[in-house]
């Protein structure tokens, strides 16, 4: 947890284990100023600031250590010239559907002007229905702050963090084997599936399977997920692929794949986001034309709701022979492009204001009641309800927690208008894992043991990332001692999947550590980030891991849309 700020990330000046950010603030591990030890974090605003700015640095506290604890949270802070504003520590309590169940950020005590070292405290009562802890130091003001030596007490008690495990030992290496199944490769080759056929005892009946990615931009990861849909599919009756894009845009998808109409390239493109425009995304869609021939036997599908375009379109080709309603989509559309172009101005998520609302919801009103009153078949009508409710999803789009609930919506959609389908669902990691209120939490919580997922990890190499040198190919962050890629590393295999489920229910001296906190990798879209690992419980986050020991950057084509 890094508390005293003694660990700095390779090559750079923060440290290692805190997310820090703040538009307009430096923010550096000092090694000058300190209340003891090495180092002290430092914040300063070297210029003006803009007065919603502030400097923050942010970690996550385990939930099945603090939960349901009275927790006080002890740090010192000094001050240098602090003004038009305070520094001070903050910790919030999330639950449900966004509800904030604790929060103290000391903005009533902060402080201000020059301070030599002081001890700061909050103290809270964790709920039991917490599911997530986020705590950190803030700094809204102007001038120069230091902190140092954070402290967590847990109903009175000190928190002393577990000791990093560094090393496996032969029996223990001996153990985990017994939980890995090998894997010949993660090329999608054609070639002998022998090695996949454990995955038929893995998820057993269930008929929803997600399939992580640590990164949205790693070859082997596509290669080895496409390998599994192509077996799924083959040998189990997995009939309806869905991937982390734009839902109508993603249907599209069927056009090339099950009728064999329109350049699969620009349907790709057609998703929006450069993560699927690539080779081994087109190479699992021309899969799935060939597997569609003569007859359908896989859909493609997707469940985000991040643009709008695709469901305005779906509408106006719906009733192309009706003016009235295509006036009134029109007039929706022409709002929804006012609003897209002033919060791509403002950089801010999706927001409009009252008029707008009401007027937007006059129309919304008028056209789901066109489709309910019109002459197509049902199926038709249920789509098209869908494409409103992207609308409305993406309008409501006001934070990162808001859109996971909508993508598990939207997911529970295909799944009860396909209910003898089974569905093989593409994501990243973070999306899929049961916990933390993301896509999977909710499915898991609906679905339960009909959710199955495979989370994705590597050892080490590079991946396709937007970061500071723009979208290029990025090298992963080193692995280090304590980390699970370090230790999986260990056990020699090149591809495996880990079985997490059976690790918990079997609960051996020897794999305890696979159920503890830990650091893995976790990387996304971007690339050159300083977080490239987080800590969290593997096990409770997925039933499986897919581990690879090397990545190598997935493969873009040209957008020729």
């Amino acid at each position: 947890m890094n508390l005293d700020f003694e660990f700095k990330n390779p090559g750079s000046h923060l440290p290692k284990h805190w997310y820090t950010g703040g538009e307009s603030f430096k923010i550096s591990v000092d090694s000058l100023e300190k209340h003891s030890g090495k180092f002290s974090l430092k914040m300063e605003t070297p210029g003006t600031r803009n007065n919603n700015s502030f400097g923050v640095f942010t970690g996550t506290l385990p939930i099945e250590t603090f939960a349901g604890k009275n927790v006080e949270y002890r740090g010192w802070i000094k001050t240098k010239n602090v003004k038009n504003g305070y520094a001070g520590l903050w910790l919030r309590v999330d639950g449900e559907n966004t509800e904030t169940l604790g929060f103290d950020n000391m903005n009533d005590r902060g402080l201000t002007g020059d301070n030599d070292w002081t001890q700061v405290s909050i103290k809270i009562d964790i709920s039991r229905e917490a599911i997530n802890i986020n705590y950190g130091g803030l700094f809204p003001g102007e001038g120069v702050v230091w902190f140092d030596n954070l402290e967590l007490y847990v109903n009175g008690e000190k928190f002393i963090e577990p000791k990093l495990k560094t090393t496996l030992s032969r029996k223990e290496k001996k153990v985990i084997k017994e939980y890995i199944y090998p894997l010949r490769t993660y090329e999608p080759d054609s070639g002998n599936t022998k090695d996949l056929e454990i995955l038929e005892k893995l998820i057993g009946n269930s008929k929803v399977v997600a399939l992580g990615e640590v990164s949205h931009g790693s070859s082997e990861i596509f290669k080895m997920k496409n390998r599994i849909i192509q077996y799924l599919a083959a040998n189990s009756g997995f009939d309806i692929f869905s991937i982390e894009a734009n839902m109508p845009e993603s249907y599209k998808l069927n056009d090339y794949t099950v009728h064999g109409k329109g350049d699969p390239k620009k349907l790709i493109a057609g998703m929006y986001f450069w993560t699927w425009r690539t080779v081994e995304v087109l190479n699992m869609v021309e899969w799935m034309r060939r597997f569609n021939h003569p007859e359908k036997r896989i859909e493609f599908t997707g469940f985000d709701m991040q643009f709008y375009e695709g469901a305005v379109k779906e509408l106006m080709d719906a009733f192309e022979e009706d003016e009235i309603v295509r006036n009134k989509i029109a007039d929706l559309g022409k709002i929804l492009n006012e609003i897209k172009s002033r919060t791509q101005q403002n950089r801010e998520l999706v927001s409009a204001d009252d008029n707008e609302m009401k007027e937007i919801d006059s129309l919304i009103s008028f056209i789901q009641n066109s489709i309910e009153t019109s002459s197509f078949q049902t199926s038709d009508k249920q789509w098209l309800q869908q494409n409103m409710v992207i609308i409305r999803q993406y309008l409501g789009s006001i934070n990162y927690a808001w859109r996971d609930k909508c993508m598990a919506d939207n997911v529970m959609w295909i799944k009860e208008n396909n209910p003898d389908s089974k569905l093989v669902i593409w994501a990243h990691n973070g999306h899929i894992q049961k916990t933390s209120k993301m896509m999977g939490y909710h499915l898991a919580r609906q679905l339960d043991d009909d959710y199955i997922t495979f989370g994705f990890t590597f050892y080490d190499g590079s991946f396709t990332a937007v970061g500071n040198k723009g979208l290029t190919f990025y090298e992963a962050s080193r692995v280090y001692p304590g980390t699970l890629e370090y230790l999986l590393d260990k056990l020699n295999e090149p591809v495996f999947i880990l079985d997490l489920k059976k690790i918990r229910s079997d609960n051996k001296k020897d794999t305890e550590w696979l159920l503890e906190r830990l650091a893995y990798r976790s990387v996304g879209a971007l690339g050159g980030s300083q977080y490239e690992f987080q800590n969290r419980i593997v096990s409770d986050d997925f039933d499986y891991l897919i581990f690879i020991r090397t990545s190598t950057p997935s493969l873009l084509f040209p957008d020729t849309r």
